[in-house]
């Protein structure tokens, strides 16, 4: 299971202790969650297990961390997942499920954030 955290999400951020965007992370461009093709960008997937989840949200630099920017939808199964449209380079993310931080148990890069946990990285490559 994902590991959790006890930060709320909001639609404006987060409501923790004095917690806001996390500090360090790259603010790049913002992605494009539609269908269309901007010239350079890649389909990227973010997915996740969480069958007992009402929602889901990918939330990272690329989204300017707004919790709510970027909803998966859930299959059958109690699968999430969403395609966001990324130019190359580094992100850094994590899942915001019914109001909770998790991180991405599939990550396989993570690094550290202000919040004494870690966020996770996904790398789109050219």
């Amino acid at each position: 299971m994902a590991e959790k955290e006890t930060k709320k999400a909001t639609a404006k951020g987060v409501k923790a202790k004095g917690a806001a965007k996390p500090s360090g992370a790259k603010t790049g461009k913002r992605a494009s969650a539609g269908k269309g093709s901007k010239k350079g960008t890649k389909k990227t997937s973010f997915k996740l297990r969480a069958p007992e989840a009402g929602q889901v949200f990918v939330v990272g630099c690329f989204n300017d961390w707004d919790a709510t920017a970027s909803p998966l939808e859930r299959d059958a199964e109690g699968n999430w997942g969403c395609t966001v449209m990324l130019e190359p380079g580094q992100y850094e993310y994590r899942f915001v499920v019914d109001d909770v931080w998790w991180d991405d148990p599939l990550a396989t890069m993570r690094i550290p954030n202000d919040f004494g946990c870690e966020n996770c990285v996904i790398v789109v490559e050219s």
